[in-house]
């Protein structure tokens, strides 16, 4: 992300002392180690006007902690603000677009995504249908791991046929959830773009 930035003329610090979020925690039912995170956080971004995040379902529990310290973006929707100054090379493959129900419904940096995707010459996206959640929902995989897998079979089997060689996802579960189901590489929106910056 701070190479994006960069190639557009925007300086980033990355804070010491952040962490986790805490949303894994409050999940799991430890309300004080959730508290104690965002504590971490709100000390570490004191002072900083604002706040980008790469993980969609990190974004709304870090915005609350934060909420009175600093405002917290999505990390696509600040970077398609200022995409005319990047240039991209070709990527000449197809890719899959997995759009996390976190990025859709709370976050709403699919459009933003859709939009950073398409500067790329030659890329032939093709994005996974919207079956639901994939199963990650969280703790969900880990507390629940057959159902988690039942939810993402569909989104795997459309991967499959896609014939796609890689896919894109903005959310951390998600990411790992998914790439638990495939051998083809699973990562994130902004290091497929930054891998393709002219």
């Amino acid at each position: 992300l701070a190479r994006l930035l960069a190639a557009a003329g925007i300086a980033t610090t990355e804070p010491a002392g952040q962490g986790c979020c805490g949303a894994a925690a409050a999940h799991a039912g430890d309300a004080d180690g959730a508290q104690a995170l965002a504590a971490s956080n709100r000390a570490a971004f004191s002072g900083q006007a604002r706040v980008l995040c790469l993980a969609s379902g990190c974004q709304d529990t870090l915005a609350r902690s934060l909420d009175g310290v600093a405002a917290v973006e999505d990390a696509l929707v600040a970077l398609d603000r200022v995409a005319d100054a990047l240039a991209f090379r070709p990527a000449s493959r197809r890719v899959a677009l997995h759009l996390p129900c976190t990025q859709r419904n709370v976050v709403r940096s699919d459009a933003a995504l859709r939009r950073l995707l398409a500067r790329i010459p030659g890329l032939d996206l093709v994005e996974l249908p919207d079956t639901g959640c994939c199963g990650a929902a969280g703790l969900h995989q880990l507390a629940e791991p057959d159902r988690a897998a039942a939810l993402r079979a569909p989104l795997l089997e459309a991967l499959a046929a896609s014939g796609a060689s890689e896919l894109l996802s903005a959310n951390i579960g998600c990411r790992l959830h998914l790439a638990g189901g495939t051998r083809i590489a699973v990562r994130h929106p902004i290091d497929f773009l930054a891998e393709h910056l002219a």
